[in-house]
């Protein structure tokens, strides 16, 4: 009886021995598929990781373009707005003359004068409403970036740069320029005449 008991203690042994290997054998594959999964997830961030940074290059580069589209637009609108300007000068430089010349005429109507300057100043206005500004040039000193000097005056009278005539109107259309005044300029006379040279 006593051996009996002994085969079956021995035989449950053997049998929860074999449940336990069982046991490890699949603890053993769940944990390899564990780390296959992990592995799994692991390149998935990565992908994941990959995408956020190309989506956020993307979404800089989109946006660097339409900051270059709209300065490109910007920039397109006031070279239309430039070129429109420009060819409206010859209209102002016209009107100029005849307010100038035929309005200081004592033979004229008042009421022509007083209209031509009427439309004088209400062209001003259009050129202005567009940005466009007359340069000032008298009594001014001679500036290459805005004046262009067509004729040198030598004399004491006034310091030498200084602009004594405008001979032609210059314009800037917002702040730049649009076509150079040109005008006369002041230089020094030479007051080393009587010196001679060998």
């Amino acid at each position: 009886m006593e051996d009996n008991n002994k085969e079956k203690i021995i035989h449950i042994r053997e049998k929860d021995f074999r449940k336990i290997a069982a046991f490890r054998s699949k603890a053993r594959q769940l944990e390899n598929q564990c780390k296959l999964l992990d592995e799994k997830i692991s390149n998935m961030e990565k992908e994941v990781s990959e995408w956020k940074e190309r989506a956020a290059r993307l979404a800089a580069e989109m946006e660097n373009l339409r900051k270059r589209v709209e300065k490109e637009k910007q920039e397109f609108s006031a070279f239309l707005q430039a070129s429109f300007a420009e060819k409206l000068l010859f209209f102002d430089e016209i009107f100029e003359k005849i307010v100038n010349d035929v309005c200081s005429s004592k033979d004229i109507n008042k009421n022509v004068s007083d209209g031509l300057v009427m439309l004088k100043k209400q062209f001003t206005s259009l050129l202005e409403s567009l940005g466009v500004k007359k340069i000032e040039t008298q009594g001014k000193l001679f500036d290459p970036m805005i004046h262009e000097a067509v004729e040198i005056v030598e004399t004491d009278e006034k310091p030498e740069g200084t602009i004594i005539e405008e001979v032609r109107s210059g314009y800037t259309i917002n702040g730049k320029l649009l076509k150079p005044a040109q005008v006369k300029v002041v230089r020094g006379k030479n007051k080393d005449t009587g010196s001679s040279k060998d």
